[in-house]
């Protein structure tokens, strides 16, 4: 699907693009991070990607992804990043928060790894509070912005966000069900943020041939980035490093930048 395409709603992607851009007035640099509430018409950029990229790696179909999430879809926050030349969305991360639904990933390990989180946490030295988990339930990335084409900038521009606004919203915990390939990815490149869970195996998941489950410790990741790895730290909780190629939201509001961009392309 392209972004001048209408998504399975109706809605013009392209048009939703320049209705957020042109509200942030944001389009000076070549891309732009925007955090949308599940309510905001632009949420539909983030599902987009969702859609295109899960259905393309794992054959995911809309009507799978909106029986999956769709109960946690007003607990949503995503994490979008455009392309402010082609006017598209090209990256997507979408944050659960906590609410009466419960996290999906908390969810899941129950259901698929036959799990209880408290249980397995406790064994592995972790402890969490549910409310102060986040779950990221989701996080795609286009293929033409992937790998070389854009050297993982997307994926650092989503990481910096969930780092920035989750440590402005006092997150203590962050648990995320991810594909192998994608847990490699994350762990290479961001200074191994999260822990796997003791004695939890890879298992399919949402046509996923191997996932597992793993939790971010707010506290240890960023200790250990402060003290091994200073640069990534400025990146990843200081805000510092994407400025000139991707312009973000204002960090200083915390998760309620979604008022920020209620704005835009309602």
């Amino acid at each position: 699907m392209t972004a001048a395409e209408a998504t399975p709603n109706g809605h013009d992607l392209e048009a939703l693009a320049d209705g957020v851009i042109e509200a942030h007035h944001r389009g000076d640099t070549p891309f732009g991070l925007y955090v949308l509430p599940s309510r905001h018409a632009g949420a539909e950029l983030a599902r987009s990607v969702e859609r295109e990229v899960f259905y393309e790696f794992f054959g995911n179909t809309p009507e799978l992804l909106a029986e999956e999430y769709g109960p946690y879809e007003q607990a949503s926050v995503y994490f979008c990043v455009l392309d402010h030349r082609r006017r598209q969305p090209v990256g997507v991360m979408r944050v659960i928060v906590p609410s009466e639904a419960g996290h999906k990933s908390v969810h899941d390990l129950e259901r698929v790894w036959g799990l209880d989180l408290p249980e397995v946490t406790a064994r592995t030295g972790l402890e969490i509070d549910t409310d102060s988990l986040w779950d990221v339930a989701t996080m795609a990335v286009r293929r033409d912005y992937r790998g070389d084409a854009t050297n993982g900038l997307i994926s650092m521009a989503l990481f910096q966000t969930l780092g920035m606004l989750g440590d402005r919203e006092q997150v203590k915990s962050v648990i995320s069900v991810l594909d192998l390939v994608v847990l490699d990815l994350i762990q290479t490149n961001v200074g191994r943020p999260l822990t796997m869970l003791d004695g939890v195996e890879p298992r399919r998941y949402l046509d996923s041939p191997s996932s597992l489950p793993g939790v971010l410790d707010a506290a240890d990741y960023k200790a250990r980035l402060r003290f091994g790895h200073p640069d990534l730290f400025q990146l990843v909780f200081e805000g510092k490093g994407l400025e000139t190629l991707v312009s973000g939201p204002r960090w200083e509001l915390g998760i309620a930048t979604d008022d920020e961009n209620s704005a835009a392309a309602g």
